[in-house]
């Protein structure tokens, strides 16, 4: 997907591509790590900008950094989402990954959960 935020120092409108997945109805899921620059400006703003599949959303988003809602966030994804899906994120693709595989590869990575608009 692209996506499109305005910097929060420079003002201008910056857009990068960002893998994906679907997480919820009218949800998708970022997953990105720790120092990557593009999250300090979901913080505060209000929408961005998604293209996904060719289509347009606003998207509202919602950055998650506090460690034990990634790790929580991490369980939920191992049992939603295929092996393949679950190595991309730093998980074991063929078991259910234990608490501390789980705290582990959060330690890295920072979530982003956008509510598309309609």
């Amino acid at each position: 997907m692209l996506l499109t935020y305005t910097g929060r120092k420079s003002g201008r409108r910056i857009t990068i591509p960002v893998g994906y997945f679907d997480w919820e109805p009218g949800t998708v899921l970022a997953s990105t790590f720790a120092h990557s620059t593009w999250i300090p400006n979901l913080r505060t703003g209000p929408t961005g900008r998604l293209r996904i599949r060719g289509r347009d959303y606003e998207a509202v988003p919602t950055v998650i950094e506090d460690h034990t809602a990634i790790t929580e966030l991490l369980g939920v994804f191992a049992d939603r989402k295929s092996p393949r899906e679950a190595k991309m994120v730093g998980l074991p693709g063929d078991r259910k990954p234990t608490p501390e595989e789980l705290h582990e590869a959060g330690a890295p990575r920072r979530f982003v959960l956008f509510q598309l608009q309609t």
